[in-house]
């Protein structure tokens, strides 16, 4: 299979183009960059302006047929934090769809840095017991994480970028003495925040991603070797950054205006206009963690994308009850639960409930692998809401989910889950109601038929006693039918699942029939 993923970044657009290996594994087939400085506006006034809008469109038009010519069947995309902080932002997601036929999906910091770990570790190639420490400066956001073992132990995301932080402080060119001043000490404040959750774990090996760390390593190479007559060739990756180099670096960089940055070696001119705030924040970072230096690492967000589509595509091809327990894209979900105190294993049952019927009824819904995906994190997060109050619960379980940085799901898919969680008991999709009037047409049909599963999963497991075992679940032509198998239940059971089959019969035209079948 060939996929493209574009990372929409608040100063670049990057692509790539890669076939994927039965193994999991993949092969890069083309990639791309350009930068359209949608973070620029954004730093501003929270408004992607028009003509960064503009840009954007147009490259992810171009970048969207290149892939297509390539054979791409599948275009995964991931919006960073100028498109996930803009006001205007639903303007630029439907203008792209409709101008290109690319539907952008947005990510929380969290999220984006959990991708960005998953890249640096499979570059890595880390063995089990090495923690790995990655840091990726962007745009608009810096992102920290911390992997282990391929799972992450530390993941934070600062809103510090080299888009913003230029905006914000480069007010003359060169940069004045007191801007610069300001600035050291606004990130060292920010950063040191943060700095005891990095410190507590440790780590072992340090590696930098993006295109300011990138830059900064191409820059320092380029001076070790400046007086050699014959220097190596540059690899593309792996480049060494000290500390010490970097300070030097740092300290002539600003002084020189954006005529000078330009000349320096392997900096473009767009680059040099950031790379004053970009090298101090590194800087900062690389101080207020004690890191004496990094290598750096030419994967990032857009190949941790493709790794985490393809983790949740083999979890999906295992149709077990129990596989989402060891998907990586629901730990966030699972960990959840635990946060808001909420009955774990009446969640599990709920979801390997809602997945017998999903299963049994694909014929009817025709929906795919990461629609069970959703109905699976909904059916997990369902009953969070009781941490607030166990009265309208499932309203307050849509607030928590819509408003949380939950790993592993997108923004629109977050926008789903809230919604299922808001129906898996009482009123049905209405659309005065904010969170459903909110999505998209498709969406709403999507919310529609998993909240009739969902409705008769909960209500299976009314009072969390696990007195349900399995479900048998067939349909036919004029109705669907439901077996529960289980050693006893409440003589109000078959009374309650009827109330909420109501979706269910409405969504697929069919009578709804529920029996019990007693086992010891």
């Amino acid at each position: 299979m060939i996929i493209g993923a574009l990372d929409i970044g608040s100063n670049s657009i990057h692509l790539v183009v890669v076939a994927t290996e039965a193994d999991g594994s993949f092969r890069v087939l083309a990639s791309g960059k350009e930068m359209v400085r949608l973070g620029r506006s954004v730093a501003r006034d929270r408004k992607l302006s028009d003509d960064a809008m503009a840009r954007a469109v147009d490259t992810i038009g171009k970048f969207n047929l290149r892939a297509r010519e390539l054979g791409a069947t599948e275009m995964i995309t991931a919006a960073t934090s100028a498109t996930r902080e803009a006001v205007n932002r639903d303007q630029f997601i439907k203008r792209t769809a409709e101008e290109t036929g690319v539907q952008i999906d947005t990510l929380s910091g969290i999220e984006e840095a959990r991708l960005i770990s998953l890249a640096v570790a499979a570059r890595q190639k880390a063995p089990p017991k090495q923690r790995l420490l990655g840091i990726d400066i962007g745009g608009g956001s810096t992102e920290v994480s911390i992997t282990q073992n391929g799972e992450p132990a530390v993941l934070i995301s600062h809103n510090l970028g080299a888009v913003r932080l230029t905006e914000q402080f480069m007010t003359t060119d060169p940069i004045s003495q007191r801007q610069l001043r300001r600035m050291r000490a606004e990130l060292r404040e920010v950063i040191s925040q943060r700095e005891a959750e990095i410190s507590a774990i440790g780590f072992d090996v340090c590696l930098g991603t993006s295109g300011t760390i990138n830059a900064l390593g191409t820059i320092l190479w380029h001076r070790r070797h400046a007086k050699r007559q014959r220097a190596p060739v540059m690899p593309e990756a792996g480049l060494p950054i000290q500390l010490d180099e970097l300070r030097v670096l740092n300290e002539e960089m600003a002084t020189l205006d954006l005529d000078a940055r330009a000349k320096l070696p392997g900096l473009s001119r767009a680059r040099a206009e950031i790379m004053v705030p970009g090298g101090q924040l590194l800087e900062a970072l690389l101080e207020t963690l004690k890191i004496d230096g990094l290598t750096t690492c030419d994967w990032a967000l857009r190949e941790g994308v493709i790794i985490a589509y393809l983790a949740r595509q083999a979890a999906a091809t295992r149709k077990s009850s129990s596989h989402f327990e060891r998907d990586p894209s629901l730990r966030g979900a699972i960990a959840l639960i635990d946060h808001y105190q909420a009955d774990r294993e009446h969640a599990l049952l709920v979801a390997s409930f809602a997945l017998q019927m999903f299963d049994a009824l694909s014929p009817l819904h025709l929906l795919g692998s990461e629609h069970r995906r959703l109905l699976v994190g909904a059916a997990l997060l369902h009953d969070i809401g009781t941490f607030v109050a166990h009265s309208n619960h499932n309203k307050h379980s849509a607030y928590l989910i819509q408003n949380s940085e939950l790993t592993g799901f997108m923004a629109s898919e977050l926008a789903i889950i809230a919604n299922l969680a808001r129906y898996h008991r009482s009123s049905m999709p209405k659309m005065k109601h904010p969170y459903y009037a909110a999505l998209p047409e498709h969406d709403r049909e999507l919310v529609r038929k998993l909240a009739a599963l969902l409705r008769l999963a909960d209500v299976l497991d009314r009072d969390h006693q696990g007195r349900v075992r399995r479900l048998k679940c067939r349909f036919d032509d004029d109705a669907i039918y439901l077996t529960a198998v289980c050693s006893q239940v409440s003589d109000a059971t078959p009374y309650r699942v009827e109330e909420r089959s109501d979706l269910l019969r409405e969504v697929f035209g069919r009578r709804f029939e529920f029996a019990i079948e007693q086992t010891r």
